[in-house]
């Protein structure tokens, strides 16, 4: 068999795609996660460095005290996952997706949010720029009424 080019795949073209693993303490650095998909999987301590993960689907996964810096999660969709303790800075979250999640602990440090949402959330202790969600909401409330949009 030849290696003519129909026969090899075009390079950087591959997605990956992981389901069912355990890759607790991974460290992804410099890479492309662009499209990726993470099903089922345990994430633990795991670290993104410099990584472009823009479209990243975390689904089922857990997250635990992971984290990521410098990573392009635009477009991202993260649901039904364990983000307790999770730490993400200088990073790009716009448009990002996050739904059904436990946010307890999670700590958000010069991270672009526009259009971002998150909802059906635990909020416990969860931080942006080293200030508690749940007081942001309890005053928001608190000046604005109960009614959101």
């Amino acid at each position: 068999m030849s290696d003519t080019p129909q026969d090899t795949p075009d390079a950087g073209r591959d997605k990956l795609e992981i389901s069912n693993m355990y890759l607790c303490g991974s460290t992804f650095t410099a890479v492309s996660l662009k499209d990726a998909t993470f099903t089922d999987s345990h994430l633990m301590d795991a670290t993104l460095n410099d990584v472009n993960a823009t479209g990243l689907t975390f689904e089922n996964v857990n997250l635990t005290e992971t984290k990521l810096h410098d990573v392009n999660l635009a477009e991202a969709h993260i649901e039904y996952a364990n983000l307790t303790g999770l730490t993400i800075t200088d990073a790009n979250m716009t448009d990002t997706k996050i739904i059904n999640v436990n946010l307890t602990g999670f700590h958000l440090s010069n991270v672009n949010l526009t259009g971002a949402e998150i909802s059906n959330a635990n909020l416990t202790d969860m931080t942006i720029e080293g200030i508690k969600v749940t007081d942001l909401l309890t005053l928001w409330k608190d000046t604005h009424g109960a009614q959101s949009e």
